[in-house]
């Protein structure tokens, strides 16, 4: 049975951490909050639609790395009622993806006709990216850890829709604007926002990101078939013989 609660339940498991982030932000406080919070909230959304809509390997996998950033959250707040309800929710959610209702729904191989792995890696880890500013980000400048993030979800937005421009975003506008703003950011936020500038970068810039946007080939691209392997009647009805050749 494919219970769609089970599917779900890393989506949970990060609503039931923000929940607790909210009633006892220790030792989060400011804009850390709320990126950590929202930071997880998006990313188990990200990997549940993604089991759910495509059944994509990747999805799980971003499912796993999800949770694991809840243990990350389990480590640094104080014990009470919202964390064990958290620790819970993220074992539950954990074993879940080793159920059949999960795994029936993930592709064994990868799919022929999906994007290239580098091309899922970047909108991935420009989603994180908040999430991991927020919970490295100490005593910085509030504005530049909320620039990064909202910036960071914005290129995903913008590169996962194949809008014009959204690979130079991930390739070099976003790595830069991360890079400029780390010293703004308070250790070792300002080291996690440089590496993942850098990482954006040069994850990006392999050439299967652009042609993931833009395809060598575009859709509707007229093919040249040989006469002598064109089915009789389209030649007639083309006033052609079979040299393909006006009649």
């Amino acid at each position: 049975m494919k219970s769609p609660l089970i599917v779900s339940s890393t989506l949970i498991a990060a609503v039931v951490w923000l929940l607790g982030l909210i009633a006892d932000p220790a030792p989060l406080d400011g804009v850390s909050i709320l990126l950590v919070g929202s930071g997880l909230v998006s990313m188990a959304a990200v990997a549940t639609v993604g089991i759910v809509l495509s059944g994509g390997r990747w999805a799980r996998r971003f499912a796993l790395m999800t949770l694991a950033s809840c243990l990350a959250v389990a480590a640094i707040r104080p014990i009470d009622a919202w964390w064990v309800a958290g620790l819970a929710a993220t074992a539950l959610a954990s074993a879940s993806l080793y159920l059949p209702s999960v795994t029936d729904r993930v592709r064994k191989l990868p799919s022929a006709a999906g994007p290239p792995p580098r091309a899922v890696m970047v909108p991935l880890m420009l989603i994180s990216t908040p999430f991991v500013i927020g919970i490295t980000n100490s005593d910085g400048e509030a504005w530049a850890a909320a620039l990064v993030s909202i910036s960071a979800l914005i290129a995903a937005f913008l590169y996962s829709r194949a809008v014009t421009g959204s690979v130079v975003t991930v390739r070099l506008a976003w790595p830069a604007l991360a890079l400029a703003l780390s010293p703004f950011i308070g250790l070792p936020g300002s080291l996690a926002s440089a590496v993942a500038g850098v990482a954006v970068a040069v994850v990006a810039w392999h050439p299967s990101v652009s042609l993931a946007v833009h395809p060598s080939v575009e859709a509707g691209t007229g093919y040249s078939i040989p006469p002598e392997l064109t089915p009789t009647e389209i030649l007639d009805a083309a006033q052609l013989d079979d040299r393909g050749k006006r009649k």
